[in-house]
């Protein structure tokens, strides 16, 4: 008697544990992919973050390395006009002629709220004859010059090195507003609202050893 040929095929469980194995397969496959994502956006963002970085760092040390030993016009004493504190510098520089019309310009670099976060903000005007101070200043639009990029500014310091006053020791001061006298050196340090910070930097005005005390 011959016997039926029985049909090859796969068991209900073996199907089960088949489909079970590839779906924890897809799993570690879709969790892998996901983090090499994410690491790759992390390391990018921090790429993108650096190269903002060095864009505002060395349009900074251009500008405050231009200062200019500008005296006002009007006034008793002719006064420098350089005014420089914690969280803002104000001072007088020529501006580049790839950017506006040439010649000498009021400039301010401060960090700014406007609500969402703060900036590092940069301002320039033409300076005149009949300006006294650097008032002028605060009835122009600034360019952010770190925002988004860097995410939020929490802080920025800024510190000033020279001598407070003709036979004293430089150091390292907060404030700079001397009469007649440029400072030495100008740093710059930034913290992020995530805490980090950037590497400090120091620039030296070019004019300054120039200017008589």
């Amino acid at each position: 008697m011959i016997r039926p040929m029985r049909q090859a095929g796969f068991t209900l469980l073996e199907l089960l544990i088949a489909i079970t194995l590839l779906g924890l397969i897809l799993v570690l496959l879709f969790g892998g992919l996901r983090l090499g994502v994410r690491s790759w956006d992390a390391a990018q963002a921090s790429v993108d973050t650096m190269n903002t970085v060095r864009a505002v760092e060395g349009f900074l040390r251009r500008e405050m390395g231009r200062a200019y030993p500008y005296r006002w016009k009007s006034g008793a004493g002719q006064r420098m006009a350089f005014l420089g504190e914690r969280d803002k510098l104000s001072f007088v520089a020529p501006l580049p002629s790839r950017i506006g019309a040439g010649g000498l310009y009021l400039m301010s670099v401060t960090v700014e709220d406007d609500g969402n976060g703060k900036h590092i903000v940069w301002k320039h005007l033409p300076v005149s004859v009949q300006m006294q101070d650097f008032s002028a200043l605060e009835e122009v639009s600034g360019m952010a010059l770190a925002s988004t990029e860097l995410r939020d500014v929490e802080e920025a310091w800024l510190s000033y090195f020279g001598q407070e006053k003709d036979g004293a020791e430089p150091r390292w001061m907060d404030r700079w507003e001397h009469a007649s006298r440029l400072p030495q050196l100008i740093r710059v340090q930034v913290r992020l609202r995530g805490g980090e910070e950037w590497p400090e930097f120091v620039v030296a005005p070019m004019l300054a050893s120039a200017v008589a005390p």
